[in-house]
């Protein structure tokens, strides 16, 4: 390399590593800190507990401090960013996923506004943005969610351009607020017909290539793989949905609104348990369809794999089974996958219908199986029963009068120690759905009855709007089924021996809680759940299958990657097309008559002379035009000179304007010459 070639590196490196950063100026920072607490919102109000609103007032404080001028000591943002990380972790339990990176991403964005001062900082915090932006989806996918994060990348696409409009040197106070987002709506909204045949053609897959981060937090359904009385005491309080049934045909009482899920088979003095070598069995046989239960069911994201079927379900026929569904033989529904979307099925159901009428000893003896030095004082009831000579109904019927006259309903029961059935039993005397239904089973397997617990949900509000029932998290429910020689598996529901009200109101009881001025809301609340209902129906539910039907009534076979991939390029090329013609339909029509009457004497003029260029003035187009026209010079002179005095001028005269703009509407390039 020459010497001065290399003076010259020299020299560039000196200006550019040396050049002072200017600072953002207050409305640029404005503007970007307005964007990250935009996108900061749906992100937060996803997180768990307190830790969403702290982020959010973090957000508002970093901003506050920007706009003041204050500069944040490094050592305060290393503690903050430490104590808010540390805060993260603690709230979800030290476990990594899907959970903790997005709070963990949300504290980056908050904090980041402390330390936002040049351009390199604002474009940075603009990126953390758009990422908090999709971790939002990463958590859920309800309107509310997709509104926010829409008015997100509105600003945040706004403060980009701001970002870069400050880099080229534009003035800090242009354009203004409207006209900016105005155009930046615009913008999005080119985008959309090509969104829509991306959603509608592209290729989906019954799980994505790359997969969805674990969550690191509990199911969202709150039943898991195991029960110990108390599990799911706080589901009571929580009225969030669960899933929305459609039934095509007679709607079941409230009372007969029993949604199966994990069944428990295995006791070791405390907690139920799913049993890994049951789920293995050959699946539940086919049953006669007669008298089914035709619904359709959508059900809300719960990070596990049971589906809520109305108990009991069916096997349906071949050509309506659902391949991403399995039901089992002790009847509980379960996906291939953790169901981390909401998911679309459907089902047919017969309450009551009797399954597994013959069983084997072996078997039997696996249900009545119990841990022992367990319960010694409920064990010696059960022993004086029999020694009564009291065959299986009559065990029943006398367990199930003990819990009538001396039990009470209540969730906010004692807690239990290591005999937990005796101190139910004997001692405490009152709890809810899963005390009844363990310490039920428990005494029957005692008998000798083979007996298990199975979770779900009990109930459901009916929503007349659509005509759905919508089931929630307060609904959840335990029961117990014994086996009986003939009859097959019974349902028994021993809450109903204390608190008959809490079945058969079933989720009836939530209309219950509007009163006042929540009563004069119902209305709105069942609209809003309606339109929830159908999200969740029209997007979120659009899966493959759906896709298929879609492509098969517009003739192609999804199968055939050729033909999926040329309605694919098909439908692109469409979008495309339709966003072209949306940009180049021609400039906007001047808002001033008198631009617009000069506009359309250019273009005529250009049909027999010149063109003219759009950054050229009117006097110096006008000359060339003259030099191409000159039967028509004098002309084009005189109505361009006017035309730069009303456009400019100081003095501008209406009458004159008037007179001018007919003339440019009436000129022809015909006529002069003749």
């Amino acid at each position: 390399m020459s010497a001065a070639a290399s003076r010259l590196l020299a020299e560039l490196h000196r200006r550019i590593v040396r050049r002072p950063r200017a600072m953002l100026p207050r409305a640029v920072f404005a503007w970007c800190a307005a964007a990250a607490i935009a996108a900061l919102l749906p992100l937060g109000l996803q997180l768990q507990g307190w830790l969403g609103p702290i982020l959010i007032l973090l957000g508002l404080l970093g901003t506050l401090a920007g706009l003041r001028g204050a500069h944040i000591p490094a050592w305060l943002r290393l503690l903050l960013t430490l104590g808010v990380a540390g805060l993260v972790l603690y709230i979800y339990g030290f476990k990594f996923g899907r959970d903790t990176g997005a709070g963990l991403l949300a504290t980056m964005l908050a904090l980041k506004l402390l330390e936002t001062h040049r351009l390199r900082d604002a474009r940075a915090l603009l990126s953390f943005s758009l990422f908090g932006i999709m971790a939002a989806f990463l958590l859920d996918q309800s309107p509310t969610t997709l509104v926010l994060a829409l008015l997100a990348a509105v600003l945040v696409l706004s403060a980009l351009a701001r970002a870069s409009e400050m880099e080229s040197g534009t003035p800090a106070d242009a354009p203004g607020l409207p006209a900016r987002l105005r155009a930046t709506g615009l913008l999005m909204l080119l985008s959309l017909p090509l969104a829509v045949a991306g959603f509608l053609l592209f290729p989906r897959l019954a799980q994505p290539l790359w997969g969805l981060p674990d969550n690191a937090g509990e199911a969202r359904t709150g039943l898991s793989d195991s029960m110990a009385p108390g599990d799911i005491s706080s589901l009571f309080i929580d009225d969030s949905p669960i899933l929305r049934a459609q039934f095509f045909g007679a709607r079941p009482a409230n009372a007969d609104l029993y949604w199966r899920g994990p069944v428990f088979n295995e006791f070791d003095g405390r907690r139920w348990t799913v049993s890994p070598w049951f789920s293995q069995l050959q699946p539940a046989p086919r049953d006669p369809t007669d008298e089914a239960l035709d619904y359709e069911l959508i059900q809300e994201p719960t990070d596990r794999r049971w589906v809520m079927g109305l108990d009991v379900p069916l096997q349906p026929p071949g050509s309506e089974a659902d391949p991403e569904l399995r039901l089992n033989r002790d009847r509980s529904l379960i996906a291939r996958r953790p169901l981390l979307q909401v998911s679309r099925h459907r089902l047919r159901s017969v309450p009551g219908i009797a399954f597994d009428t013959r069983m084997p000893v072996d078997l039997q003896r696996r249900f009545t199986a119990l841990p022992e030095g367990f319960n010694p004082r409920t064990a010696a009831l059960i022993a004086d029963w029999q020694q009564r000579g009291l065959d299986t109904d009559q065990v029943v019927r006398e367990a199930l009068q003990l819990f009538n006259r001396e039990f009470s309903y209540s969730l906010t029961p004692p807690t239990l120690g290591r005999h937990s059935v005796d101190e139910f039993v004997f001692d405490t005397r009152e709890g809810y759905c899963e005390h009844f239904s363990s310490s039920f089973t428990v005494m029957l397997r005692m008998a000798g009855v083979p007996a298990r617990v199975v979770t779900g949900y009990q109930g459901g509000f009916y929503n007349a709007l659509g005509d759905y029932i919508v089931v929630r998290q307060s609904d959840a429910h335990a029961w117990s089924e014994v086996w009986i020689d003939g009859r097959g598996w019974v349902r028994i529901d021993p809450t109903a021996a204390v608190a008959a009200e809490r079945i058969l109101s079933g989720g009836e009881q939530a209309s219950d809680r509007r009163s006042g001025w929540i009563g004069a809301l119902g209305p709105l609340l069942d609209a809003a759940d309606w339109l929830r209902h159908g999200w969740n129906s029209a997007v979120l539910g659009f899966n493959s299958a759906r896709q298929r039907s879609l492509l098969l009534s517009l003739g192609i076979d999804a199968n055939d990657w050729r033909q999926l991939g040329l309605a694919l390029l098909g439908g692109l090329a469409i979008a495309l097309g339709l966003t072209l013609w949306l940009v180049m339909r021609g400039a906007p029509k001047a808002s001033d008559p008198l631009v617009a009457a000069y506009l359309r004497f250019c273009a005529r003029l250009a049909r027999s002379g010149p063109a003219r260029a759009p950054h050229e003035p009117a006097l110096r187009y006008a000359e060339r035009a003259a030099a191409a026209l000159p039967e028509c010079a004098d002309t084009l002179r005189e109505l361009s000179a006017g035309y730069t005095h009303q456009r400019y001028g100081a003095d501008r005269d209406p009458a004159a304007r008037a007179s001018l703009i007919r003339a440019l509407r009436g000129f022809r390039v015909s006529r002069t010459r003749r």
